[in-house]
Protein backbone atom coordinates (compact mmCIF):
# COMPACT_ATOMS: atom_id res chain seq x y z
CA UNK A 1 0.00 0.00 0.00
CA UNK A 2 2.95 2.11 0.84
CA UNK A 3 4.62 1.57 -2.08
CA UNK A 4 1.32 2.29 -4.35
CA UNK A 5 0.97 5.75 -2.32
CA UNK A 6 4.50 6.57 -3.80
CA UNK A 7 3.58 5.65 -7.16
CA UNK A 8 0.32 7.42 -7.54
CA UNK A 9 2.36 10.66 -5.86
CA UNK A 10 5.17 10.21 -8.69
CA UNK A 11 3.18 10.08 -11.77
CA UNK A 12 0.39 13.13 -10.04
CA UNK A 13 3.87 15.10 -9.87
CA UNK A 14 5.49 14.54 -13.71
CA UNK A 15 1.51 14.95 -14.78
CA UNK A 16 1.18 18.50 -13.10
CA UNK A 17 4.87 18.92 -14.78
CA UNK A 18 3.55 17.68 -18.18
CA UNK A 19 0.49 19.74 -17.65
CA UNK A 20 2.94 23.08 -17.79
CA UNK A 21 4.82 22.28 -20.42
CA UNK A 22 1.20 21.30 -22.81
CA UNK A 23 -0.07 24.78 -21.34
CA UNK A 24 2.71 26.89 -23.26
CA UNK A 25 1.66 24.83 -26.53
CA UNK A 26 -2.05 24.95 -26.24
CA UNK A 27 -2.01 28.88 -26.51
CA UNK A 28 -0.59 28.93 -30.12
CA UNK A 29 -2.17 26.00 -31.16
CA UNK A 30 -4.90 27.14 -30.43
CA UNK A 31 -4.24 30.29 -32.03
CA UNK A 32 -3.53 27.97 -34.82
CA UNK A 33 -6.77 26.50 -35.18
CA UNK A 34 -8.47 29.61 -35.26
CA UNK A 35 -6.49 31.34 -37.81
CA UNK A 36 -6.72 28.07 -40.37
CA UNK A 37 -10.25 27.44 -39.98
CA UNK A 38 -10.56 30.99 -41.00
CA UNK A 39 -8.53 30.29 -44.21
CA UNK A 40 -5.46 31.88 -43.51
CA UNK A 41 -2.41 29.46 -44.12
CA UNK A 42 0.54 28.62 -41.37
CA UNK A 43 3.46 26.91 -42.26
CA UNK A 44 4.22 24.71 -39.31
CA UNK A 45 7.37 24.23 -37.81
CA UNK A 46 9.47 21.55 -38.15
CA UNK A 47 9.93 21.33 -33.84
CA UNK A 48 5.82 20.33 -33.74
CA UNK A 49 6.53 17.29 -36.23
CA UNK A 50 10.13 16.42 -33.93
CA UNK A 51 8.03 16.69 -30.64
CA UNK A 52 4.92 14.85 -31.78
CA UNK A 53 7.38 12.28 -32.53
CA UNK A 54 9.06 12.00 -29.51
CA UNK A 55 5.65 12.29 -26.98
CA UNK A 56 4.29 8.98 -29.57
CA UNK A 57 7.66 7.61 -28.07
CA UNK A 58 7.15 8.31 -24.36
CA UNK A 59 3.41 6.71 -25.23
CA UNK A 60 4.52 3.42 -26.25
CA UNK A 61 7.28 2.86 -23.70
CA UNK A 62 4.69 4.26 -21.15
CA UNK A 63 1.57 1.78 -22.49
CA UNK A 64 4.57 -1.44 -22.20
CA UNK A 65 5.38 -0.29 -18.65
CA UNK A 66 2.82 2.06 -17.19
CA UNK A 67 5.27 3.10 -13.65
CA UNK A 68 7.05 6.49 -13.00
CA UNK A 69 10.00 4.79 -13.53
CA UNK A 70 9.18 4.22 -17.24
CA UNK A 71 9.24 7.91 -17.73
CA UNK A 72 12.17 9.30 -15.43
CA UNK A 73 14.42 6.24 -17.13
CA UNK A 74 16.92 8.15 -18.90
CA UNK A 75 16.51 11.57 -20.80
CA UNK A 76 13.70 10.83 -22.55
CA UNK A 77 10.84 12.20 -20.94
CA UNK A 78 13.51 15.69 -20.10
CA UNK A 79 14.42 15.97 -23.58
CA UNK A 80 10.40 16.08 -24.77
CA UNK A 81 9.39 18.90 -22.34
CA UNK A 82 12.35 21.20 -23.47
CA UNK A 83 11.26 19.95 -27.32
CA UNK A 84 7.50 20.91 -26.01
CA UNK A 85 8.46 24.56 -25.22
CA UNK A 86 10.53 24.73 -28.29
CA UNK A 87 7.93 23.73 -30.11
CA UNK A 88 5.83 26.13 -28.68
CA UNK A 89 8.27 29.21 -29.49
CA UNK A 90 8.47 28.01 -33.28
CA UNK A 91 4.96 27.74 -33.17
CA UNK A 92 3.93 31.17 -31.40
CA UNK A 93 6.36 32.60 -34.07
CA UNK A 94 4.71 31.29 -36.52
CA UNK A 95 1.03 32.12 -35.85
CA UNK A 96 2.60 35.29 -35.22
CA UNK A 97 3.75 35.96 -38.70
CA UNK A 98 0.77 34.51 -40.39
CA UNK A 99 -1.85 36.88 -38.66
CA UNK A 100 0.83 40.10 -39.76
CA UNK A 101 1.11 38.89 -43.32
CA UNK A 102 -2.53 39.06 -43.58
CA UNK A 103 -2.51 43.02 -43.14
CA UNK A 104 -1.07 43.74 -46.39
CA UNK A 105 -3.56 40.59 -47.91
CA UNK A 106 -6.37 42.52 -46.65
CA UNK A 107 -4.98 46.35 -47.67
CA UNK A 108 -1.92 47.75 -48.65
CA UNK A 109 -2.63 50.97 -48.70
CA UNK A 110 -0.61 53.75 -47.53
CA UNK A 111 -0.75 55.72 -43.97
CA UNK A 112 -2.48 58.33 -43.46
CA UNK A 113 0.58 60.72 -43.56
CA UNK A 114 1.73 59.39 -46.51
CA UNK A 115 -1.63 59.75 -48.09
CA UNK A 116 -2.23 63.37 -47.14
CA UNK A 117 1.54 64.43 -48.55
CA UNK A 118 -0.22 63.79 -51.74
CA UNK A 119 -3.55 65.36 -51.37
CA UNK A 120 -4.49 68.88 -52.11
CA UNK A 121 -5.67 70.96 -48.84
CA UNK A 122 -9.33 70.76 -50.01
CA UNK A 123 -12.26 70.28 -47.63
CA UNK A 124 -13.18 67.26 -49.04
CA UNK A 125 -10.18 65.86 -48.76
CA UNK A 126 -9.32 66.76 -45.16
CA UNK A 127 -12.92 65.02 -44.50
CA UNK A 128 -12.29 62.07 -46.98
CA UNK A 129 -8.89 61.79 -45.11
CA UNK A 130 -10.46 62.12 -41.31
CA UNK A 131 -12.82 58.89 -42.10
CA UNK A 132 -9.74 57.36 -43.73
CA UNK A 133 -7.55 58.06 -40.85
CA UNK A 134 -10.19 56.46 -38.41
CA UNK A 135 -10.69 53.66 -39.85
CA UNK A 136 -6.72 52.83 -40.60
CA UNK A 137 -6.14 53.33 -36.52
CA UNK A 138 -8.72 50.78 -35.78
CA UNK A 139 -7.49 48.43 -38.72
CA UNK A 140 -3.65 48.67 -37.43
CA UNK A 141 -4.90 48.47 -33.75
CA UNK A 142 -6.17 44.38 -34.87
CA UNK A 143 -2.49 43.46 -35.95
CA UNK A 144 -0.97 44.57 -32.55
CA UNK A 145 -2.06 41.29 -31.06
CA UNK A 146 -3.38 37.80 -32.50
CA UNK A 147 -7.27 38.05 -33.08
CA UNK A 148 -9.51 36.44 -29.90
CA UNK A 149 -11.69 35.09 -32.41
CA UNK A 150 -13.60 35.16 -35.48
CA UNK A 151 -15.20 37.77 -35.17
CA UNK A 152 -11.83 39.97 -34.85
CA UNK A 153 -10.76 38.14 -38.21
CA UNK A 154 -14.07 39.47 -39.91
CA UNK A 155 -13.89 42.88 -38.70
CA UNK A 156 -10.14 43.09 -40.19
CA UNK A 157 -11.58 41.96 -43.42
CA UNK A 158 -14.19 44.48 -43.34
CA UNK A 159 -12.13 47.29 -42.03
CA UNK A 160 -9.87 46.41 -45.49
CA UNK A 161 -12.79 46.47 -47.51
CA UNK A 162 -14.05 50.08 -46.07
CA UNK A 163 -10.26 51.48 -46.25
CA UNK A 164 -10.31 51.08 -50.15
CA UNK A 165 -13.48 52.15 -50.53
CA UNK A 166 -12.52 55.36 -48.62
CA UNK A 167 -9.28 55.60 -50.59
CA UNK A 168 -11.16 56.49 -53.62
CA UNK A 169 -12.58 59.20 -52.41
CA UNK A 170 -9.56 61.36 -52.29
CA UNK A 171 -9.29 63.83 -55.08
CA UNK A 172 -5.14 64.00 -55.97
CA UNK A 173 -5.86 66.98 -58.82
CA UNK A 174 -3.76 65.43 -60.90
CA UNK A 175 -3.14 63.79 -64.68
CA UNK A 176 -5.37 61.03 -65.10
CA UNK A 177 -2.82 58.29 -65.43
CA UNK A 178 -1.25 59.70 -61.93
CA UNK A 179 -4.75 59.65 -60.30
CA UNK A 180 -5.29 55.61 -61.92
CA UNK A 181 -2.03 54.94 -60.30
CA UNK A 182 -2.55 56.19 -57.10
CA UNK A 183 -5.71 54.34 -56.80
CA UNK A 184 -4.39 51.33 -58.01
CA UNK A 185 -1.53 51.51 -55.22
CA UNK A 186 -4.00 51.72 -52.18
CA UNK A 187 -5.87 48.93 -53.46
CA UNK A 188 -4.77 45.04 -51.94
CA UNK A 189 -4.25 43.80 -55.84
CA UNK A 190 -1.85 47.25 -56.02
CA UNK A 191 -1.09 48.84 -59.24
CA UNK A 192 -0.41 46.79 -62.26
CA UNK A 193 3.21 48.19 -64.29
CA UNK A 194 1.40 49.30 -67.02
CA UNK A 195 0.17 52.00 -64.73
CA UNK A 196 3.61 53.07 -64.64
CA UNK A 197 4.21 55.40 -67.26
CA UNK A 198 6.19 58.27 -68.48
CA UNK A 199 4.12 60.64 -67.12
CA UNK A 200 3.62 58.91 -63.72
CA UNK A 201 7.21 58.42 -63.72
CA UNK A 202 7.34 61.86 -63.75
CA UNK A 203 5.56 63.12 -61.42
CA UNK A 204 6.53 60.56 -58.81
CA UNK A 205 10.49 62.11 -59.49
CA UNK A 206 9.26 65.52 -59.22
CA UNK A 207 7.23 64.82 -55.53
CA UNK A 208 10.32 62.53 -54.43
CA UNK A 209 7.94 60.27 -54.10
CA UNK A 210 10.35 57.18 -55.90
CA UNK A 211 11.41 55.93 -53.10
CA UNK A 212 7.43 54.94 -51.82
CA UNK A 213 6.75 52.11 -53.71
CA UNK A 214 8.43 48.83 -54.70
CA UNK A 215 7.49 46.43 -57.67
CA UNK A 216 6.99 43.30 -56.35
CA UNK A 217 5.52 39.52 -58.68
CA UNK A 218 1.73 39.39 -58.28
CA UNK A 219 2.25 35.61 -57.81
CA UNK A 220 4.11 35.94 -54.55
CA UNK A 221 2.54 36.68 -51.33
Amino acid sequence: MSSNVAEAADLEGLRVQLARHVERLSAPAEKRRLLTKAGITIVEPASNAKVRKKATTVVERFAEAPKSETLKKGQLWSTMLEEMDSAARDLQTAVNVAWKGQWTSLFSGETPAAVESKLAKTKANQEALRVYRGLYSQFRALFDTLPHDQGTIDRARMLGNQLELAAKAFDFQVSPDVKAFLEAVQSVRGAPINLLTDEVLNWLRENESLEAYRVKSSDRP
